[in-house]
């Protein structure tokens, strides 16, 4: 186990492997452990997962919640690891925290790949599933089921993942959904001129919907759609998103020699 002080609380974190960076940003309750298949990446990259604050074995800190406080906590853990410029890739909501990164510190980012990210909550459907969130954030047992059962393949999956969502603090929870789904980084797109990359799958009809925004605002962005897939990918499709996130790192490997 590694951590590092960030601010006022001590971040936990993992690494493994060597080679280019790549930081992965989990949504609000699932901890790193989301992407314990992304882990086989390893082989070929320098892998860096943490738990945001509030979760699993990060501690809270005392400063009032926005997303922007969640990509300084980026910043300062960067800065602690040696870390001048990395991959970063942000699943759901945990894309916010990376495009807000991004548009901060674009200089420290060789690439941002958003596996069902969105640069806002502008559709029913994913209003309502924040909305579901919040509501459920003191009723954690319901919620750690709800989501450890929307990503399990297995039963032992099924207790890991839940094990580490009802460790979550519900205040940090709430306010993750909240000031989550009212985030909009829309209109600051156009300033981004790096690799850029959107993953989601086949079945997850409503990030179709923001996969038109990325590509009105961010022209070069590339566009991926998982066959067969929803939208838990680093879990239940971790093979193709893995292919994925290999093919997109090496290509900003190559362009750079």
């Amino acid at each position: 186990m590694a951590y590092v002080k960030v601010d006022d609380f001590d971040l936990f974190y993992e690494e493994k492997g060597s080679g280019l960076p790549l930081i992965f940003l989990h949504p609000p309750g699932m901890g790193h452990v989301v992407f314990h298949e992304q882990g086989k990446l390893a082989k070929h990259f320098r892998i860096i997962v943490f738990d945001m604050r509030g979760h699993g074995r990060s501690g809270l800190g005392s400063k009032e919640f926005s997303i922007a406080l969640l990509a300084n906590d980026l910043k300062l853990l960067m800065e602690a690891l040696s870390i001048k410029e990395a991959v970063l890739i942000g699943y759901s909501s945990g894309g916010s925290v990376a495009q807000e990164f991004a548009i901060q510190h674009q200089e420290k980012v060789a690439g941002l790949l958003l596996c069902g990210g969105f640069s806002e909550v502008s559709d029913p459907f994913l209003q309502a599933e924040f909305r579901a969130g919040k509501a459920l954030v003191h009723k954690m047992k319901v919620l750690s089921w709800i989501l450890a059962k929307g990503h399990a393949r297995s039963e032992a999956e099924f207790k890991m993942l839940r094990s580490y969502i009802v460790s979550t603090n519900p205040y940090l929870l709430e306010n993750f959904y909240e000031k989550g789904r009212r985030y909009v980084c829309t209109d600051k797109l156009s300033a981004l001129h790096i690799p850029f990359l959107h993953v989601t799958g086949e079945r997850a009809f409503y990030f179709h919907h923001y996969q038109k925004k990325y590509r009105n605002y961010v022209p070069h962005c590339q566009l991926v759609r998982v066959s067969n897939a929803y939208h838990e990918l680093p879990t239940k499709s971790w093979r193709e998103l893995n292919q994925i996130i290999y093919q997109f790192a090496t290509s900003i490997e190559l362009n750079r020699r």
